[in-house]
C-alpha cells in the first residue's frame, strides 16, 4: 500500500490525540478496509482490533502499534501520531490547540484553556457565571437572572457592582491580552459570551449534529461521532444543573447519541455507537428509547447476551422505581434478540423512497407521454433508462417525480430514489447509494461491504427479479450512475441532470424547455392561491415572460405574491423589468434562481466559467463559434468545443447549425459576472474589431463596388465565396445592428458608423429593411459626435437611402442634396457624383425629370476622370431612364448601352442584368420586340438562378408590357400576375404599384374591362401623389376600361387626369398616347 501523507487523515481531524480507539478507526476507515482485514494485516484478531477501537483495551503494547501503522500504510507522520496517541495521558483536553486561542469547555466539567494551557477558575462564583453565558452564548443573559443565580437566597443591596466586579475578574482569565473583539460583551441590560465553534465546545457539538443531519450517512457518521466525543460528561457546576438550558443540552446529547447509534448500524459499524449509548444508558436506567438502541446495536456487535442482560436491567428498575411493565417497543426489540434477529430478516420488501410530487405542477403532458411510453416494456428484457435534462429551474425533478407517481402500478416491487447532488461541492460516493439501496431492499449490512464493484453487481442481482423503478436525481454525470442502473430483468431507471449525459445509454431523452405561456401564468396562479390572474391578463403575461417560463422563477414569484397580498400582478412585472434587479427579486427564502444557476456555474470547468461569462459580451440573441473565438482569444475549433461543453451543461442552448444562444435568466447571470471580470474590456475590444473587419470583407464579396468608406484587402481570409459572405451576413445582421446601437450609445463612434457605412450594401443587395433606418440614424449621430466631415457624408448617404427605402421621399432628398454639398466641400469627388445620381432619381420617381436631367449629367460630368467606375455606369443609366420617361427611346438605349459596356468590362455581373433589362424596355418601346423578348428571357433566368425576386418581378413586369403589346392578352395577364405576387411578397409598394398598372393593361388585352378598373384603383391607390409615372399609366388604363364599359365621361375625365400629369412631368410618350397621338402600348 502506497505512503500517505504526513497530515492527518480526513476524518481525523476532529479526533483528540488521546484517544487511541477513534484515531484508529479513523485511519483504518481511511484505508477503506474492514477490522476483520485490518487483524489479519496487523496479525491480531478482529476482537482486539474491535476492543481497541471500542476503548476496551487502553493500553495498546508498542509492538502491536507498529504492526497496525505498518498494516494501514500510514506515513511517518501518521505512525508517530498513532504512537503518541497510545501513550497519551487518559485526560481528555478538549478541543486542544497550540495557538495560544481561547477555548472554553461546558460538554463536562468546566474547563478553559489558551491553546493546551489550562486557565484555573476557581471561584465558584465566577464558574457559575461563565457556565450560564456559556449555556446561552451569543444571547444576553440579563443582570437580574445573573444575580438570581449567583446570589440564591438573599441578594446583597450592592448586587449589581458585585456582579460587575466578578464579570470583571472573568474578563481579566478570559482575556489577558486585551483582544478586539471581547468575549465577554456588555448588551443593555444584561450580558453575553460572544464564541464560535473554535472557542466553545457547545457551539461545536451543535455544529457537527447541524451538519450531520443533512449529510449521507456514511459522513453523518462521521460527524456525529466527533459531535457525541466532545461530551467529557456531566458538569461540575452544581448552580447550573438543574438549569432549563443545561437539561436541554442533556436531552441534545442524548438524541445525538441514539442518531449515531442507528446510522452506525445502518452503515454496519454499530461498534462505533457502543460505548457512549453504555454510558448513558447507566446514567439513566429509565431512558426506554435510549435503552431501545442500546439493545439493538448490542445485538448488531453480536453480543447478545449483553443485550438481553441490558433489557432486564431495565425491566427490573421500571419495576421497582415506578412499578410499570416495559413498553411494547421495548418488548418487541427484546423478542428480535431471542429470536437472533438483531435486523429485519432478509426477505424481499416493497420500498417506496420517491418523494411526493409538488402539488402545484403543470402541464408536461406530452413530456410524460414520451416518458411513460419509453418505459412500456411489452418484450424488454433489459433495463432501461430514460433521461431528462435541461437548464437548472426547468423543472426536471418535478416532471420525475411526477412521471414515478403515474408510474407506481407498473413497478409493484417499490421505487429507489437518490438525490445525487449533481452540482454540490461534495458528492456522495456511489457505494454511499448502493448501501442505502440495498439496506432499504433487505440486505443485510455485512453482505454490502465496502467495494464498489461488488456492491453494484449484489444491487443488479437484487433487481434482477423485481419491477422496481429507480430515480437518481440531479445526476453530475455518466459515470456517477453507471453503478446504480438496473441490469438485466424488469427494473427500470429515470434520471435527471443539468447536463445532456453522451455517455448515457437511454431508450428516451426529454430536453426539457421552459412552460409555455398559458402553463406558465398557471403555474404562477397556482402558487400565488388567493390572487386572481384573469382580472389582469396583460400584467399575468409579462410576470411570466419576465420569468423566463421557467417554473423555479414562476413558483417563487408566486409564492412572493402570495405573501405580499397587497401586491397586484403588474406590481410584480414592474420591479422585473430592471434586469440587473431580477435575478435577485426572484428570491424567497431558500427557493433562489441565482443560487440554481451559481450551482450550475461553480459545476463548469474553469475554461467554460470563462467562456460563459465573455458569451455576456456578444451583442445579438444569438452567436456563432467564430465570434465565440475572437472573444477568447482561440481559435473556431476550440471555441467549438468549449460551446459544446457549455452545451453539455445546458448552460447555452443551440437552436440552429453554428448559431448559440443564453436562456433569458442565463443571459442576466452572464450578464451579472461580467461586471467583475477584468478581461471584459479586451475581449470586448477584440470582438468589435472583429465585426468591422469581417463586414468590411463581406461587403468586398457582395458588393464590391458599393461606395463607401474602407475596402478588405484580403476578403478570401474571411469568406471563400461570395455565398459564405451573403450567409455571414444574414446570420450575423442582428448582432451587426446591436454593436451600432451600443456603440453609438457607449462612446465607441468610430465603431458605429464604419459597420453602417458597409451594411448599406447589405441592404441595397438583400433589400431587407428591418433596423436599416434605426442604424442609419445611429451612425450618423455617431459620426456628428466625431466631427468627422467624411464620416458624416457616408453617413448622410446611408440615411439619405434608408429614408428612401421606406418611403420618407422628403427626408431622404434633403440628406442626399446636404451629402452632395458636403462631399463637394471635401473634396470626395466619388461621393458628390453619387449623391448627385441620388438627387436625381429622387426627381425622377418625383416626376421632375428636367431636375433629374440637370443631376444625372452633373454625375456624369463629377466622373470624368473614373471612366470605367462604377458611379459612371450607375450615372449613365439613370440618364437612360429619364430619357426613357421622357420619351427619348434611342438616346435612351445608347445610354443604357454605356451602363452595360462599362459593367461588363469589370464583370458586375447584378449591375449588368439591371443595364440588360433597362435596355430591354428601351428596345420593346423602339418596336424591336422580338430583340428585347430574347433579351428578357436571358434576364429572366439569370434573376431565377440567382433567387433575386426583385430583378424577377422587374422582369416579368416588363415581359407582361411586351406580350401586351404583341396582342398576347393571356400570357400578359399571367406574367403581370406573377410580378404582382412577388411585390407583394416582398412587401415593395412602389414595385406593386407598378405591376398593378401592368395588370390593368393586361385586364385590358384579355376583355375585361372591370377587372382592369379594379386594377387600375388598385395602382392609384399607392402611386397617386408618390410615382407619377405608375400614376399616369394607371389613369390611362382606367380611362380605357371606362370607356369600354360606356362611361365616357368618367372615362375623359381620366383620360384629363393622365394627360395633365404626363404634361407637367414631361412624360412625352404618355402624354402623347393620353392625347390620342398613338395607340396604346
Amino acid at each position: 500500500m502506497p505512503g500517505r501523507s504526513q497530515e492527518a487523515p480526513s476524518g481525523a481531524g476532529h479526533v483528540r490525540t488521546g484517544r487511541f480507539g477513534e484515531l484508529l478507526r479513523a485511519f483504518r476507515r481511511q484505508a477503506g478496509i474492514t477490522q476483520r482485514a485490518l487483524a489479519d494485516r496487523a496479525g491480531l484478531s478482529a476482537g482486539a482490533i474491535r476492543d481497541l477501537e471500542q476503548g476496551r483495551t487502553r493500553s495498546p503494547k508498542a509492538d502491536s502499534v507498529q504492526a497496525l501503522a505498518t498494516a494501514l500504510g500510514l506515513g511517518r507522520g501518521d505512525a508517530k501520531l498513532l504512537r503518541a496517541a497510545a501513550g497519551a495521558s487518559r485526560s481528555s483536553p478538549t478541543l486542544i490547540g497550540a495557538d495560544g486561542r481561547l477555548h472554553i469547555g461546558i460538554l463536562g466539567p468546566l474547563e478553559v484553556r489558551h491553546g493546551t494551557v489550562p486557565v484555573l477558575v476557581s471561584s465558584d462564583l465566577q464558574r457559575t457565571l461563565l457556565a450560564r453565558l456559556a449555556l446561552g452564548a451569543g444571547t444576553t443573559v440579563s443582570l437580574d437572572e445573573l444575580i438570581d443565580l449567583l446570589w440564591p437566597r438573599t441578594a446583597p443591596s450592592n448586587a449589581v457592582s458585585l456582579l460587575q466586579t466578578r464579570v470583571a475578574r472573568l474578563r481579566r482569565l478570559l482575556e489577558p491580552r486585551h483582544p478586539a473583539y471581547p468575549v465577554i460583551v456588555s448588551s443593555g441590560n444584561g450580558y453575553r459570551l460572544e464564541a464560535s465553534s473554535d472557542t466553545l465546545d457547545l457551539l461545536a457539538f451543535r455544529d457537527l449534529t447541524a451538519k450531520a443531519a443533512v449529510d449521507e450517512p456514511e459522513a453523518a457518521v462521521t460527524k456525529l461521532a466527533d459531535a457525541v466525543g466532545l461530551w467529557r460528561g456531566d458538569t461540575d457546576v452544581e448552580a447550573v444543573a438543574t438549569n432549563p438550558l443545561y437539561v436541554a443540552l442533556s436531552n441534545e446529547y442524548a438524541a445525538a447519541v441514539r442518531a449515531l447509534a442507528a446510522l452506525a448500524r445502518e452503515i454496519g459499524e454499530p461498534e462505533l455507537a457502543l460505548n457512549p449509548l453504555l454510558g448513558l444508558a447507566a446514567r439513566h436506567e429509565l431512558d426506554e428509547p435510549l435503552h431501545v438502541e442500546l439493545i439493538r446495536t448490542l445485538a448488531a456487535c453480536d453480543r447478545q447476551a449483553e443485550a438481553l442482560a441490558a433489557y432486564e436491567r431495565i425491566r427490573s428498575a421500571l419495576a421497582e422505581q415506578l412499578g410499570v411493565q416495559p413498553s411494547k417497543r421495548l418488548r418487541a426489540v427484546q423478542q428480535q434478540v431471542l429470536r437472533q434477529h438483531s435486523e429485519p430478516s432478509w426477505e424481499p420488501v416493497v420500498v417506496q423512497q420517491t418523494p411526493s410530487a409538488p402539488p402545484d405542477f403543470v402541464g408536461r403532458e406530452d413530456e410524460l407521454t414520451t416518458i411513460c411510453t419509453a418505459l412500456a416494456r411489452p418484450d424488454a428484457v433489459s433495463s432501461r433508462v430514460v433521461l431528462i435534462n435541461g437548464i437548472a429551474g426547468v423543472g426536471k425533478t418535478a416532471l420525475a417525480l411526477v412521471a414515478a407517481h403515474r408510474l407506481r402500478a407498473q413497478y409493484p416491487d417499490g421505487q429507489l430514489y437518490a438525490d445525487l447532488r449533481g452540482n454540490a461541492t461534495l458528492l456522495p460516493e456511489p457505494i454511499q447509494v448502493l448501501g442505502r439501496f440495498l439496506r432499504a431492499l433487505g440486505v443485510p449490512g455485512r453482505r454490502i461491504g465496502t467495494d464498489e464493484t461488488e456492491a453494484a453487481a449484489l444491487l443488479r442481482s437484487e433487481l434482477a427479479d423485481r419491477r422496481v423503478l429507480v430515480l437518481l436525481d440531479n445526476a453530475q454525470d455518466a459515470a456517477q450512475i453507471q453503478a446504480l442502473l438496473p441490469g438485466a430483468g424488469r427494473s427500470d431507471a429515470i434520471v435527471t441532470s443539468r447536463r445532456r449525459l453522451p455517455g448515457l445509454d437511454t431508450a428516451g431523452v426529454v430536453d426539457l424547455e421552459p412552460l409555455t405561456r398559458p402553463e406558465a401564468i398557471q403555474l404562477i396562479a397556482a402558487t400565488a392561491r388567493t390572487h386572481r390572474l384573469d382580472a389582469d391578463t396583460e400584467g399575468a403575461t409579462a410576470l411570466a415572460e419576465a420569468c423566463a417560463r421557467l417554473p423555479l422563477a414562476l413558483r417563487i414569484a408566486g409564492a412572493r405574491l402570495a405573501t405580499r397580498p397587497e401586491w397586484t400582478v403588474s406590481d410584480l412585472a414592474r420591479r422585473l423589468d430592471d434586469g440587473n434587479r431580477r435575478l435577485t427579486e426572484l428570491s424567497i427564502g431558500e427557493s433562489s434562481v441565482l443560487n440554481s444557476f451559481q450551482l450550475s456555474y461553480a459545476d463548469l470547468s474553469l475554461e467554460a466559467q470563462r467562456a460563459f461569462r465573455l458569451c455576456g459580451l456578444h451583442p445579438g440573441d444569438d452567436f456563432s463559434a467564430d465570434s465565440t473565438g475572437i472573444l477568447l482569444g482561440i481559435s473556431a475549433a476550440d471555441a467549438d468545443r468549449v460551446l459544446e461543453d457549455l452545451l453539455e451543461a445546458n448552460m447555452l442552448m443551440q437552436y440552429a447549425n453554428n448559431r448559440y444562444r443564453f436562456h433569458d435568466l442565463l443571459g442576466l447571470y452572464s450578464h451579472r459576472l461580467l461586471a467583475e471580470d477584468a478581461e471584459a474590456e479586451a475581449a470586448r475590444a477584440r470582438l468589435l474589431a472583429w465585426y468591422t473587419e469581417a463586414v468590411t470583407a463581406a461587403m468586398d464579396r457582395v458588393y464590391p463596388q458599393l461606395v463607401r468608406l474602407a475596402t478588405h484587402p484580403e476578403p478570401a481570409r474571411f469568406f471563400r465565396t461570395d455565398a459564405d459572405a451573403v450567409d455571414w451576413l444574414d446570420d450575423e445582421l442582428p448582432a451587426l445592428l446591436a454593436v451600432v446601437r451600443e456603440s453609438a450609445s457607449s462612446g465607441d463612434h468610430t465603431v458605429a458608423w464604419q459597420i453602417v457605412d458597409q451594411l448599406r450594401g447589405y441592404f441595397l443587395v438583400r433589400r431587407d429593411l428591418d433596423g436599416w433606418v434605426p442604424a442609419a440614424q445611429a451612425g450618423f449621430a455617431a459620426a456628428a459626435a466625431t466631427g468627422d466631415d467624411v464620416a458624416r457624408t457616408a453617413m448622410l448617404i446611408s440615411r439619405g437611402q434608408a429614408l428612401w427605402s421606406v418611403g420618407e421621399d422628403e427626408a431622404a432628398l434633403a440628406d442626399c442634396l446636404a451629402g452632395e454639398a458636403l462631399a463637394t466641400s471635401i473634396g470626395w469627388t466619388t461621393a458628390a457624383a453619387y449623391l448627385a445620381h441620388h438627387v436625381g432619381w429622387h426627381h425622377l420617381e418625383g416626376g421632375r425629370l428636367a431636375d433629374a436631367v440637370a443631376y444625372m449629367k452633373r454625375a456624369l460630368a463629377l466622373t470624368e476622370e473614373d471612366p470605367r467606375g462604377h458611379v459612371r455606369a450607375v450615372a449613365f443609366n439613370g440618364l437612360g431612364m429619364t430619357r426613357l420617361y421622357q420619351g427619348e427611346l434611342q438616346e435612351s438605349a445608347e445610354l443604357f448601352g454605356s451602363a452595360l459596356q462599362i459593367n461588363e468590362a469589370a464583370g458586375r455581373e447584378a449591375s449588368v442584368l439591371v443595364n440588360r433589362g433597362n435596355l430591354a424596355s428601351a428596345w420593346r418601346q423602339l418596336g424591336q420586340v422580338e430583340r428585347a423578348a430574347e433579351l428578357l428571357g436571358e434576364v429572366l433566368e439569370a434573376y431565377q438562378q440567382r433567387s433575386h425576386p426583385r430583378g424577377e418581378l422587374s422582369t416579368l413586369d416588363e415581359l407582361a408590357r411586351l406580350y401586351s403589346q404583341e396582342g398576347n392578352g393571356v400570357a400578359a395577364l399571367q406574367t403581370a400576375l406573377r410580378a404582382y405576387d412577388l411585390a407583394t411578397h416582398i412587401r415593395d409598394r412602389k414595385a406593386q404599384a407598378q405591376t398593378a398598372a401592368t395588370v390593368a393593361e393586361a385586364q385590358l388585352r384579355v376583355g375585361d374591362p372591370h377587372a382592369a378598373i379594379e386594377w387600375s384603383e388598385t395602382c392609384l391607390s399607392i402611386a397617386r401623389g408618390a410615382y407619377p409615372y405608375f400614376e399616369t399609366q394607371a389613369l390611362l388604363a382606367l380611362a380605357s376600361a371606362r370607356r369600354s364599359t360606356g362611361a365616357a365621361a368618367s372615362a375623359a375625365d381620366a383620360t384629363e387626369q393622365a394627360a395633365s400629369i404626363a404634361r407637367a412631368c414631361g412624360f412625352a410618350l404618355l402624354e402623347r398616347e393620353a392625347t390620342g397621338h398613338r395607340p396604346p402600348q
